[in-house]
């Protein structure tokens, strides 16, 4: 049976959306992974073994327990949370976290542009040198608000989120400047907040629990093998972060996926890009003679 083609544009209700992300990642798991880890890869290797050092250093407390604190061994509170391994950690995680975006959005525009056609690594390598930087530098001002409004007043913040989940789509699918996304996210989620509100929330809990639980499993083995191995806790727990920073992010694929699905439905119901397509096909002109109806956002 040939492989039903996703339509991105069009308008979803909840179910829908978690049904058609499941259904696309299953069909594309394979080049998904492969984009995931090809490009995101050595991003999110160089948090995890930095979060490893990390942690075997926060832990090694638990050793020298053991063993005896050696005469002024020991460090202040201070130094030992912002080592240089903390700010590592703070920077590979915001370029692990562009990366994965990027890279699944380029995926995603390849794939509604082309038909349904899955792209190869070449492929979503031209839309992720692209839109990498762009998305990176953009993204700041945007998390800052978020955070200032967290901060201030817990709803503002949760209201700013919601708002600016679809920047990077925006950005990225529609070409745009940060005006433009900026303006572009409030203007399209008009009278669709609480609904995506609840489709982010459910799937921010799949990935979270999903991520967790396999986390866990592959990091408890892995870390009990370390621990009857070395028998250093400190050890343990940074082999352990390592493996948790590497398996939890591949199941953020479900929730960009799913907020990916929902920027196509918010844009649809504001723009009916998608209905225009749909009808000028029903033309029935297989010469070509009508124009194409461009796409606008």
């Amino acid at each position: 049976m040939a492989e039903q083609e996703i339509n991105f544009r069009k308008v979803r209700e909840f179910g829908d959306n978690l049904n058609d992300t499941f259904l696309f990642i299953k069909q594309n798991l394979k080049g998904l992974l492969g984009a995931f880890f090809g490009f995101c890869g050595i991003f999110m290797l160089g948090k995890a073994i930095f979060s490893g050092l990390y942690e075997s250093r926060s832990f090694g407390f638990l050793d020298r327990l053991g063993g005896g604190f050696a005469a002024g061994g020991q460090r202040t509170a201070i130094s030992e949370i912002f080592t240089p391994e903390y700010f590592l950690i703070i920077f590979f995680s915001w370029l692990t976290f562009v990366s994965m975006r990027v890279v699944l959005a380029a995926y995603i525009k390849f794939y509604v542009e082309n038909d349904g056609l899955h792209p190869s690594m070449d492929q979503v390598w031209v839309y992720f040198k692209k839109y990498f930087f762009r998305v990176f530098f953009y993204s700041i001002p945007i998390w800052v608000l978020i955070i200032i409004g967290t901060l201030f007043c817990l709803l503002p913040g949760i209201y700013l989120a919601v708002v600016f989940t679809a920047f990077d789509m925006v950005l990225v699918i529609e070409d745009a400047t940060m005006g433009e996304a900026f303006n572009r996210c409030f203007l399209i989620i008009k009278d669709q907040f609480w609904i995506s509100l609840a489709i982010y929330l459910v799937a921010l809990i799949i990935y979270s629990f999903g991520g967790m639980i396999i986390s866990l499993l592959i990091g408890g083995l892995v870390g009990l093998a370390t621990y009857f191995t070395t028998k250093s806790i400190g050890t343990t727990a940074g082999v352990v972060t390592s493996f948790l920073n590497i398996f939890s992010g591949v199941f953020y694929i479900v929730f960009f996926v799913s907020s990916a699905f929902q920027y196509f439905n918010l844009a649809e119901r504001h723009d009916g890009t998608g209905i225009l397509q749909r009808i000028d096909a029903l033309g029935g002109d297989q010469s070509g003679s009508h124009e194409q109806i461009p796409e606008e956002y």
